[in-house]
């Protein structure tokens, strides 16, 4: 499977839709550059978006850059640090399995929950994340939306 060849769900946000398709856009037949990304330019249309690197011989995720919004639905990203630090327990290893196969294959994922407990309310939450070519690595880009925010978010 290609990069490329990579496709949404039908029910998908869709602001997860648009940005697939800059995604697709700035890969032109292969990876986009990490560099095609500018957090910070695109946070006011994706406030939820973060670019996370790899790092050490043990090849740890790490937050590299991310949108400056109070409203995380898990623990707020802290510049590079490790991403599992704000990612919930019981999440742990399915959310840095999905982000390892990405990066290992090159493809994006979608991923859906249904439930995600955030200031004792419920929300659903849906993420895409991509790969990114970074110097002689890559990188992954990752974007959360909010599907049924509770009041006041």
């Amino acid at each position: 499977m290609s990069p490329s060849s990579f496709q949404l769900p039908d029910k998908a946000h869709p602001r997860l839709r648009e940005f697939h398709g800059l995604w697709l856009e700035k890969a032109q037949g292969g990876l986009p550059q990490s560099s095609d990304f500018d957090i910070d330019a695109l946070s006011n249309a994706y406030p939820l978006l973060a670019r996370i690197g790899v790092e050490g011989p043990e090849r740890q995720l790490v937050w590299r850059d991310f949108a400056a919004t109070q409203h995380w639905p898990f623990g707020p990203p802290v510049k590079n640090r490790p991403v599992l630090e704000c990612v919930p327990k019981l999440s742990i290893k399915r959310v840095i399995t999905a982000f390892e196969e990405t990066l290992a294959s090159g493809i994006p994922d979608y991923f859906e929950t249904t439930s995600w407990l955030h200031g004792g309310h419920t929300v659903s939450l849906a993420r895409l994340v991509a790969p990114l070519a970074a110097g002689a690595g890559r990188e992954l880009i990752a974007l959360w939306e909010v599907m049924e925010p509770p009041a006041g978010l």
